[in-house]
This record gives structure tokens, C-alpha cells and sequence, in this order.
């Protein structure tokens, strides 16, 4: 049994998730924009009422002085005209990583009356982001971990659970690094808030939708062995949490208890194949007798579900459906393809278009335009100046296309293009050798030399022998784009969070928590609906328990040996709000799941999605302060 989609179908689910986070956000957006204005509202009221402005002058001088220990938060404490200089000097406030100082384009480039207006600009730039980080992760850094993979010659097994999971993962990962990156005195709330609020989103409403949609029984052993895992990674998150702090030696246990998981997997799998006599492929393709136990080959399987189902389309399309030419015409398909054959029967402004076309980096999917929805459309053209950087920075060596999606030219100018950005992206670049001579500029020369030589050393109908060696490139630099965006998507988040006032737990509980788990919910249920519902609950789990091992493990490992060997870690209610309830809707699958018979019934899936609401609505009474605790002695 095969599941065919036609790139039609992958397209339009690819919008649909697209939208879907356009849509979140922005109600998230407005959300946090009413509860803002209601809180300054309430506090202006306080100001008139005392009609003392000693407060403000205190924080105003306490900034232009540049007091340490004030918070960049209180800057809504002062008054409006004196905001921009808090945000200046304020260490609290300064920028530590990414390109963009979001507070000062906020507080300085626009007065009160018209701030509205920036918070609505950083929103379209952040959803632009989100998108590009979602768009990269599927359609650049997936395809060169299976090539890696591959060459390496992993298993199915093993490259399911490491290289393939962390393809998925790659964005939940990136984030979580980059806001332990950007915490200030030791406040990680975002990327616990990301981490935790997404296990519990999909381990309730992912799960519990799929149980609804499509009941079924599940399989015994995988399903306890991802529970009990995820159980125990998330009571070792409740003790750091507890106390306040994560040394080298538990940061590095995370990663530790990710290696033993996939040993167990591996070794799981080895054994029930060898009992059962069961050939499971790694792709989607199973046996009939036993279709739905390709989840136990895929613990993680929610990766090749999102490649099929969300934005992991071919970047080119495939070279079965383009005319076959001459070397010229090849010359002139990837760098200026006019279409010679119909030139005469044109219309002036049809050769106007295929004069300054350029197919091999339209980052437009033209194919299959004239079948988009117009949302699609939109969609499409929103995503296109990102793609475009992408495509002329990134070399994407795919299996799925004929010569692997070899483009001699493009791949040559990738080779250029993808030196000199990757030297400027980290900044690497703007060291100088002896003093004097930019490392950038010997990046782009050895840069220019690689790409001169593939031309000179390759062909246009086939491939090289070292094409593979593209794919190693593509995922540093795929590496690249997706730290850069998600330190851009962190910072923002956390000019909302003291703009808006609202904690960075919630941030990263709904706005990122949501917008990276809003592929699953649509790609699982899509799957469960298909008659892989065992394949998409499998996803819930492991996907979830792969992001925190190592959401954990690889930025805080890096946190504790900047730190001297300890991270002090500034928790809020908040925090023990996510733990807790991802420890009660774990516990919840693990207690119901073996009484019910291993069946996941529709009772079952409302069940998990009541615990899910009953989570947001303490979490909302904890940040409006209705619940309190004093964990921060």
C-alpha cells in the first residue's frame, strides 16, 4: 500500500499550514495587543489619580545612567519621551545576538501615537520569518540530511531517529538555542515556554484530534516506550526547574537520554523484526498485511508526514517535465530561459516576461500556479523574496528529481553565493587576518575558486561524482539561515513580550509553541484521515521527546561551559504551570491508554483536548497574577 499525492495536493497543503499560522498569529497578536492596551490603561488612570511623576524620574535616571540592574520592562514606566534614551541605556535592553534592534525601532523611530504602526510592521516581518524558517528547515536542511544519511549509510532505523527527526526538529531546536542564547540573567522562559508548550499542545490537541478523527488501536510496545521516555525527560526538566539551575553534567544527560533512546529503538525494532518476519520500508510505502506498524521503523515519523505534506515541495520542477536542449538552451533555462520556439507568437508583454525570467530561480512554483486557490497565490508570493535568497545560497542535492536536481549553473553560482553569505551571516567574516585583511573577502575568493572549478570540472545532463559534497554544503549553510532567522523571530517575540507586557513563557507557549506545531496538527491528521492514524500519533509523541532532549541538551551545554560549568536559570509560575501539565497529560496517555486495551477512542481524544484547555486557562490566570507563587525567594 502507497500513499500518492499529486504535487497539486502538496501544494495546497503547504498553504493551508501556511495560512493557518498567519492566522494564529495574527488573533495571537491582537490578543496581546488589547490585554497591552487594557493594562496601560489601567496604570495611566493610576499616574492621573496621583499626579506624581517621581516614579518615571527615578527609572529615567536609573537608565540614562546605565544601572545594570534594571529590567528593559520598565521602560513602560517611563515617560514616552524619555523611552527611547531607557532603551539606550539600558544593558537589560541591548541587542546580544541577530541583526536587527527591534526595541530601538520601536521606541525611536516612532512616537507613541504611531507605535501601532511599528508593532504592525515587526508582526508581517515575524510571520515572514516563521514562514522562512519553516520553508528552509523542509525544502533545504530535510533533503540534505537524507543525502547525508545516505552516503553515510545509516540504516533506516538509525537515520529515522537522528538525521531525519532532527530535519523536523530543526526549527524547535534552532529556537530553543537562540532564545537560551538571547535569555538575559539567566530568564530562558522562552524556550522553555516553546519546548514545554508545544509538548503539551501535541501531545493534547494533536493527539486527541487524531483519536477522535480516526479511532484505533494502538501499538503496545512503541507507544509506552515513547511515553515512559518523554515522562522522564520531562520530570528531569521539573528538577532543573526546581532548582533554579542546570550544570554540565545534566545539560549533557539530555543528550545522553536521547542516545539511549535510540539505542533502545534500534535495537527494539531489531528484535520485533526478527520475530515477526516483518520487511518495513523507510518510505511511506508498507506491507498490506501490517500497514500500520511503519510508525515503530519511524518513532519520529512526523518528518516524512511534514516533507509530504507541508512545505517540502521540489524547489525545481522535475526534469521529465521540462524540454530537453542543447547545452545552450540549458545555459539559457537557468540563466535566461526565453522560450525561443514560441518568441514569434507572443505577445509584447509575454516576451517582455520571458526576457527577465529566470526559471532555475523563480522562487514562484509556476507549474502549478493556474491550480492554486487564492490564498495559495498569496501565499506563494508572500514566501518568494525569502525562496529567492535561498535558492541562489543554497545547493539542494534531491533524490527525488532526475540527476538529482543538478543545475551546473546554479549550483556554481550557490557555491559563490553560499561562501560569502555564510561569512557574513555569522558574522565571521568581519574578523580581519593580520589586522587588516577581511576574512570575508578570503571566504568569497576561495568561494569564486570552488565555483569555477565545479563548472570547469562538470557537465550540464549529468551529474558529478562529488555532487553528493553539495548536499554537506547545503546543510551548513541551511544550518545558517535557520539560526540567523530564528535569533531574528526570538528577538522580536521578546520586543513583544516587554512592549505587550507579557512574560516570555506565554510567548513561547502560544506564538512559537503554536506556530511550529501547527504543521503537525494539519500533516498528522491529514495522515490519521489517509488510514496512517498509528503513523501520526506515533509523531506526537516522539517528535515532541526528540525537541526537548536536545532542546534542552545542545543550548544549555553550550549555556554551562560559557557560564564556567553552571547556568542560573530565573523561572516564572508560568514555567511550572507547562511542566506540570505536560506531566499530566503524559500521565494521562500512560494511565487511560492501557485501561482502554491500548484503544484510542473518541472519549480519550476529548479527554486530552478538556486537559488542554484547563492548561491555557491557568496559564492565563498565572500571567494576569490571579495565581501566584513565590518560587524566586
Amino acid at each position: 500500500m502507497t500513499v500518492v499525492k499529486s504535487k497539486t495536493e502538496v501544494s495546497r497543503t503547504s498553504s493551508k499550514i501556511g495560512c493557518a499560522k498567519i492566522c494564529i498569529a495574527a488573533v495571537m497578536f491582537l490578543a496581546f495587543y488589547i490585554v497591552s492596551e487594557l493594562r496601560s490603561s489601567d496604570s495611566h488612570n493610576v499616574v492621573k489619580l496621583d499626579q506624581n511623576q517621581l516614579q518615571h524620574s527615578k527609572f529615567s535616571m536609573r537608565s540614562l545612567m546605565g544601572d545594570n540592574d534594571t529590567e528593559c520592562r520598565e521602560v513602560r514606566k517611563t515617560n514616552h519621551s524619555d523611552q527611547c534614551d531607557f532603551i539606550k541605556n539600558t544593558d537589560d535592553c541591548a541587542l546580544d545576538e541577530g541583526f536587527i534592534d527591534y526595541l530601538k525601532f520601536t521606541y525611536c523611530n516612532f512616537n507613541s501615537s504611531l507605535r501601532p504602526l511599528a508593532l504592525i510592521i515587526l508582526f508581517v516581518w515575524w510571520v515572514f520569518l516563521f514562514i522562512g524558517l519553516a520553508v528552509t528547515a523542509d525544502d533545504y536542511f530535510c533533503p540534505s540530511l537524507t543525502v547525508i544519511s545516505k552516503t553515510l549509510h545509516l540504516s533506516h532505523n538509525i537515520a529515522g531517529v537522528t538525521f531525519l527527526a532532527f530535519g523536523n526538529g530543526a526549527p524547535d531546536i534552532f529556537s530553543a538555542i537562540a532564545a537560551v542564547g538571547n535569555a538575559k540573567n539567566g530568564d530562558a522562559g522562552l524556550a522553555f515556554g516553546a519546548l514545554l508548550g508545544a509538548g503539551v499542545f501535541v501531545t493534547t490537541v494533536v493527539a486527541g484530534t487524531i483519536a477522535i478523527i480516526c479511532p484505533f488501536d494502538a501499538m503496545q510496545r512503541p507507544f509506552l516506550r515513547d511515553v515512559i521516555f518523554y515522562l522522564l525527560a520531562t520530570f528531569l526538566t521539573f528538577t532543573v526547574l526546581w532548582q533554579k539551575e542546570i550544570g554540565k553534567i545534566e545539560a549533557i544527560g539530555y543528550i545522553l537520554l536521547y542516545v539511549l533512546y535510540v539505542l533502545i529503538v534500534v535495537i527494539g525494532r531489531y528484535f520485533y523484526q526478527k520475530t515477526k518476519k516483518t520487511t518495513v520500508l523507510a518510505e511511506i510505502t508498507v506491507s498490506p498485511e501490517d500497514a500500520d506498524n511503519y510508525d515503530e521503523s519511524y518513532p519520529n515519523s512526523v518528518e516524512t508526514s511534514r516533507e509530504d505534506l507541508g512545505e517540502g515541495k521540489p524547489l525545481l520542477p522535475p526534469r521529465e517535465d521540462r524540454e530537453p536542449g542543447t547545452p545552450f538552451e540549458e545555459f539559457l533555462s537557468a540563466i535566461n530561459p526565453i522560450d525561443v520556439d514560441e518568441w514569434s507568437d507572443m505577445k509584447w508583454y509575454a516576451k517582455g516576461y520571458e526576457v527577465f525570467k529566470l526559471s532555475a530561480i523563480n522562487p514562484i512554483d509556476v507549474g502549478e500556479w493556474s491550480d492554486m486557490n487564492w490564498y495559495a497565490k498569496g501565499y506563494e508570493v508572500f514566501k518568494s523574496p525569502l525562496v529567492f535568497l535561498l535558492i541562489i545560497t543554497i545547493p539542494v542535492v534531491d533524490y527525488r528529481e532526475e540527476n538529482h536536481n543538478w543545475n551546473r549553473y546554479l549550483n556554481s553560482l550557490q557555491i559563490f553565493t553560499g561562501f560569502t553569505f555564510g561569512a557574513l551571516a555569522t558574522k565571521v567574516g568581519l574578523e580581519t587576518i593580520g589586522g587588516s585583511f577581511p576574512v570575508w573577502v578570503l571566504l568569497m575568493v576561495i568561494g569564486l575558486i570552488l565555483s569555477i572549478a565545479v563548472f570547469c570540472t562538470s557537465k550540464n545532463d549529468v551529474q558529478p561524482v562529488y555532487q553528493p559534497v553539495l548536499a554537506y554544503l547545503g546543510f551548513v549553510l541551511a544550518v545558517v539561515w535557520i539560526y540567523i532567522i530564528a535569533n531574528e523571530i526570538v528577538n522580536i517575540l521578546q520586543t513583544f513580550g516587554i512592549v505587550f507586557n507579557i512574560s516570555d513563557a506565554i510567548l513561547g507557549l502560544t506564538l512559537l509553541a503554536w506556530g511550529n506545531s501547527i504543521g503537525d496538527l494539519i500533516a498528522d491528521t491529514v495522515m490519521a484521515k489517509q488510514g496512517f492514524p498509528r503513523m501520526g500519533m506515533s509523531a506526537c509523541f516522539g517528535g515532541p521527546l526528540f525537541n526537548l532532549l536536545l532542546g534542552i541538551g545542545i543550548p544549555f551545554t553550550i549555556g554551562t561551559i560559557k557560564n564556567g560549568g553552571t547556568y542560573k536559570i530565573k523561572i516564572t509560575v508560568e514555567e511550572v504551570v507547562l511542566v506540570s501539565f505536560l506531566m499530566l497529560s503524559l500521565l494521562t496517555s500512560l494511565v487511560v491508554v492501557p485501561l482502554s486495551k491500548f484503544r484510542m477512542s473518541k472519549p480519550y481524544g476529548i479527554l486530552l483536548i478538556v486537559v488542554y484547555i484547563v492548561f491555557l486557562i491557568v496559564a492565563i490566570l498565572a500571567e494576569t497574577g490571579t495565581i501566584t507563587g513565590d518560587i524566586n525567594p
